[in-house]
């Protein structure tokens, strides 16, 4: 008997030294896995945590949680987007860009390497633009009753009345990244004004 009360105390003892959470290396991968990991977990559960907590509160305004959206969005955000770029007034106007210091003749912008990714920002700001301001209509649009209200458009209204990003303005449906970070709304509007005033004085 005193054997295997050994051999089950040793077995209790190795299994609580175990750690809790296997190590990125075994799998083949890179430490920076872990952490990768770990953020997207912390901001899953603060994000669960916002989703559940109540949006009926008004702040004695008597208004609900889905007008005070729709006005937020009519009169802050919707009048701060930028208008929109017309890709074929850009490509006029790319065709006739140099290179660095002169280098390259009109007319070659695409073997440019600078003009090449100007060309590539403003086809990704178009997008964006498109993005954004399709979103925000249609949350205006689905609170007064005009068009029906989606699951990602539920989501949009929560996400902008809580001042986070809206999903589909960060990820594409296969979860690429589509546009930059930012832990906040406002901060990734004026990050959008900034980028297109920046490309627009470029071209």
């Amino acid at each position: 008997m005193v054997p295997d009360v050994l051999e089950h105390s040793r077995f209790i003892d190795y299994i609580n030294r175990m750690p809790g959470s296997d190590a990125p290396p075994i799998f083949g991968l890179h430490s920076n896995a872990d952490l990768t990991f770990r953020r997207n977990e912390s901001i899953t559960m603060i994000n669960t945590l916002i989703d559940t907590m109540p949006k009926d509160d008004s702040g004695g305004s008597g208004k609900s949680f889905e007008q005070t959206v729709m006005e937020q969005v009519e009169k802050e955000m919707l009048p701060s987007i930028p208008d929109d770029i017309k890709w074929i007034e850009m490509t006029e106007k790319l065709k006739v860009l140099k290179g660095p210091r002169g280098l390259g003749t009109p007319g070659a912008y695409q073997t440019i390497p600078l003009n090449i990714f100007l060309a590539q920002e403003l086809q990704r700001m178009i997008g964006m633009l498109a993005i954004v301001k399709g979103t925000l209509n249609n949350i205006v649009q689905a609170i007064q009753g005009n068009i029906i209200m989606s699951p990602q458009i539920v989501d949009a209204i929560n996400a902008v009345g809580e001042l986070r990003v809206p999903l589909n303005w960060l990820v594409d449906p296969s979860g690429a990244e589509i546009s930059w970070l930012s832990p906040n709304l406002g901060s990734w509007i004026k990050s959008m004004i900034d980028r297109h005033h920046q490309i627009w004085n470029w071209v």
